[in-house]
């Protein structure tokens, strides 16, 4: 979504915004004109001396509406900083306009006669400028956002069906279902109980891997039992060389996060992990819920110094962010790190459990 206030979003909505004040600073000269009988001069002049401020007021107030998260606060924080919006806007406004106006009355008592009595229905005024353009404000954020929600719904749906008729070869490396059925007809012989094991963890690996197509969220709970399945086949092909330790806060086992979304980050684990090291690895998974965001952390060992030191081309990194740009917005992050020998990968999510 462009962060840009509207009123600047094109020639047309600044010629519009202009004409709407020229047409309050002209209503408002004709009431005070024909309530206080005021000379004409003056009237126009205090009419357009505080529309102008005004005006210019408003335009600052988009800041605080748009780029606050007032969603993830209480109702009366919100109600309170409004308040104490409110009262900085009309203050400000109040300060600036009456400034200039003061030295215009000087020569006329019945001019200053007349700010002195406006004062408080001034204020007022003030106040409801500021509902009406925060209002405005709110209701052209909403509706963006949902403009912007109903593109990323489009663009999310499409790759999605497309991402169908590649999910095994994508979701499930060819290299890992080949060492696996490997292993197997290895243990067949020399362990039938452990071969036994494996197919099945095999089997229901794929099962849910293929179920993950239809939908687009998966509670931790699924994802973190999936993932023990993966690396429980992976065990017997690497056996003490990799330890799997799991952190798992159960507050958050029904909190849905996107199907699939930290199997490529245990891959790369695997891969760049546990496979280039000649000692164990170990490979952790913390997940912990901060407020209103679930908090996810996997990290592995990996030799500084490795033998061949593969690098990868990121996609998985980049289709984790680009899902969780699509799903969350800018309310999502993804970060990732290097330090003495550990990379680590940290997703921080909203927080939505399944009811």
């Amino acid at each position: 979504m462009k962060y840009k206030n509207p009123i600047f979003g094109n020639y047309r909505s600044r010629r519009l915004y202009a004409g709407i004040w020229a047409m309050v600073a002209a209503g408002q000269t004709v009431v005070v004109y024909l309530a206080t009988r005021l000379p004409f001069g003056f009237a126009l002049a205090d009419s357009v001396v505080f529309s102008v401020f005004m005006a210019c007021c408003i335009i600052p107030l988009w800041y605080p509406v748009r780029f606050n998260r007032w969603e993830y606060r209480s109702g009366r924080f919100n109600i309170a900083a409004h308040v104490v919006m409110a009262c900085i806007f009309v203050g400000a406004w109040l300060l600036a306009a009456y400034a200039l106006c003061l030295p215009i009355a000087s020569g006329n008592p019945e001019y200053r006669h007349f700010l002195n009595l406006s004062l408080w229905w001034k204020t007022l005024e003030g106040a409801l400028f500021y509902i009406l353009a925060v209002l405005v404000y709110y209701i052209y954020v909403y509706v963006e956002q949902l403009k912007e929600k109903a593109e990323n719904e489009i663009h999310l749906n499409q790759l999605i069906r497309d991402g169908e008729l590649n999910l095994l070869k994508s979701q499930i490396n060819p290299h890992f279902l080949f060492n696996s059925m490997n292993s197997v007809n290895s243990l067949i012989i020399r362990n039938p109980e452990q071969a036994q094991k494996m197919l099945v963890a095999l089997s229901e690996y794929m099962r849910y891997a293929v179920v993950a197509t239809n939908r687009v969220y998966s509670t931790v709970d699924e994802e973190m039992e999936n993932i023990a399945r993966y690396l429980s086949i992976e065990q017997l092909r690497f056996g003490d060389k990799l330890l799997y330790k799991p952190d798992i806060d159960p507050s958050t086992l029904t909190s849905e996060i996107p199907a699939m979304l930290l199997q490529p980050l245990f891959e790369n684990a695997i891969k760049h992990g546990v496979y280039e090291s000649l000692e164990t690895v170990g490979i952790t998974a913390k997940i912990t819920a901060d407020r209103q965001l679930l908090a996810i952390e996997i990290a592995n060992d990996f030799d500084e110094e490795g033998i061949s030191q593969k690098k990868g081309s990121g996609t998985g990194l980049h289709n984790i962010r680009e899902r969780l740009r699509l799903l969350y917005g800018t309310t999502a992050s993804m970060q990732s790190k290097a330090v003495d020998g550990v990379f680590t990968v940290i997703l921080k999510i909203p927080v939505s459990n399944k009811v």
